[in-house]
């Protein structure tokens, strides 16, 4: 998704509900767009794709089920999708002064979501970690066919894995994409869960994967990091399916790099990078953040 995709959209569809749309600006475009609107207190999040209708509104019914749960979240501010040509935009407020939460914080509030009593009425799906792949597959225009081959292949065999995997920890309510950036805290203590999109019924150890694997790659500290997988009480790596639920963030990791790596130089030489080090072996020696 380009920059001026996201902003037209958003700006559109902020418009058609009577937002202000003074001040906007784009936060961040990759998979989706996250545009903000400051002088209406808003945060709008744009998906390419107008099938993406019922996924985004069962990310607001989600939202509002964790809401009722105690689960700190980040509030819908318009409770249904908004449709602008072939993009789906949802309004969330907009937490101005938060910031990343630290580790444990984080650690603190996946234990707390992870607790919270599973649905009854089938209100989440089951994770699926190699959701969106074929799709992202599709738009890495800076993918080579042996690319395109070489992370089908590994994708198949991680599957195969994962069918398979024995997990430690009992199925949970799960964030989806748990790190830093999604949980934000402001100078008040308010803290809050934003980008809803993944939540789902799975082993919490997919929660924990993002943290250990950001260690590996250099993000954090191995002091940092123990913090907090001794404030969560668990270290995943620790679990017989670590290697695989290592290997299957980073396929992941590399996906979601491919589809925007067409438009950014730097992003496809760190593509090229996280390719050859999967082939050989040294992931996720090297990798970098965006």
């Amino acid at each position: 998704m380009r920059t001026d995709e996201a902003t037209d959209a958003a700006v559109a569809a902020a418009t058609e509900q009577g937002l202000s749309v003074s001040g906007a600006r784009v936060l961040r475009v990759g998979e989706n767009g996250v545009v903000v609107f400051p002088a209406a207190a808003a945060l709008a999040r744009i998906v390419r794709g107008r099938d993406a209708v019922e996924r985004v509104a069962a990310e607001l019914r989600t939202a509002d089920w964790l809401q009722s749960r105690g689960v700190p979240i980040a509030r819908p501010m318009v409770p249904v999708p908004v449709v602008v040509d072939r993009f789906v935009v949802s309004f969330w407020e907009y937490l101005a002064d938060g910031q990343p939460a630290d580790l444990v914080t984080l650690a603190h509030c996946l234990r707390k979501l992870h607790g919270i009593p599973m649905p009854v009425d089938n209100l989440l799906p089951k994770v699926d970690p190699f959701s969106g792949f074929e799709d992202r597959l599709a738009l890495g225009d800076a993918l080579r066919a042996e690319d395109r081959e070489f992370l089908s292949e590994f994708r198949s065999r991680l599957a195969d894995q994962w069918s398979r995997a024995s997990f430690t920890l009992d199925l949970a309510v799960v964030h989806g994409d748990a790190h830093m950036d999604n949980l934000l805290q402001s100078p008040g203590g308010r803290v809050a869960f934003i980008d809803l999109e993944t939540v789902a019924v799975g082993p919490p150890e997919w929660d924990l994967t993002l943290t250990a694997l950001y260690h590996e790659c250099g993000w954090f500290s191995l002091d940092q990091y123990r913090q907090f997988a001794d404030a969560y009480g668990y270290d995943v790596r620790t679990g017989s399916a670590w290697p695989i639920l290592r290997g299957v963030r980073m396929l992941r990791m590399t996906t979601w790099l491919a589809q925007s790596a067409g438009d950014y130089p730097e992003r496809e030489r760190q593509l090229r990078h996280r390719l050859a080090s999967l082939r050989d072996g040294t992931a996720p020696a090297g990798w970098t953040g965006f």
